[in-house]
């Protein structure tokens, strides 16, 4: 694969690092190039509901992407993830992919009796929980999603304390869940040391999508 230049839109900073991370571990040989308007969320908290607006100003954001040469561009914000299901690869010629669309798939892929979802935010677990329904609706799949909503990780947090606020978290939940999924790109950085001490898959969306942007762009350039 030729260099490449990786557009990430985020909608808070704590997103951008995880996102760089995974990204420059699947792809080496990118460029990452951050693109932040960090009032979408709170804007979005206070409008309640993603209105004309508040798309218009992702939607921007992804066309200034393209237009500066990116050769993929990922959302890093899950509420916002539905601007990037629009976007046809074919017309624009670059993969835009959405914070959890390729997390989603893969969890749906696993075919789990039951999913255990973790998010920071009651917002995001909403949003994540809808979304992740409807993915498995659509392939066929009988599911049930608990949502664990861990408030102290919506803070900006060293790995080891946000690895011991999520661990402590998904320790007290007592039902049996077949995968841990981490709703929010900002829980990423604990991905790895949950997987050392939990039995069951811990996937995380950063590194999933930048797996599939790599695919995506190594066929594109074949």
């Amino acid at each position: 694969m030729t260099d490449v230049k990786i557009a990430l839109i985020s909608a808070t900073p704590l997103a951008i690092a995880p996102a760089a991370a995974a990204v420059s571990a699947a792809i080496p040989n990118s460029t990452v190039w951050n693109l932040l308007d960090d009032r979408l969320l709170a804007d979005l908290k206070q409008q309640g509901e993603m209105t004309g607006p508040l798309a218009d100003r992702m939607d921007i954001l992804i066309e200034s992407a393209l237009a500066g040469g990116a050769d993929g561009v990922l959302l890093t914000c899950s509420q916002y993830g539905v601007r990037a299901d629009y976007r046809d690869l074919a017309t624009d010629g670059v993969a835009v992919f959405s914070a959890d669309g390729p997390l989603f798939n893969a969890t749906v892929r696993l075919a789990p009796a039951s999913v255990l979802l973790v998010a920071s935010l009651e917002s995001a677990a909403a949003d994540s929980t809808a979304r992740l329904n409807a993915a498995f609706a659509a392939a066929g799949v009988a599911t049930s999603i608990r949502s664990l909503v861990v408030p102290a990780a919506a803070n900006p947090l060293a790995v080891d304390e946000l690895v011991a606020h999520l661990s402590t978290a998904i320790s007290e939940v007592t039902e049996p869940y077949d995968v841990v999924v981490l709703a929010q790109y900002s829980l990423a950085p604990a991905a790895e040391s949950l997987r050392a001490h939990i039995a069951v898959p811990v996937l995380d969306g950063p590194s999933v999508a930048a797996s599939r942007l790599r695919d995506a762009i190594e066929s594109a350039q074949r």
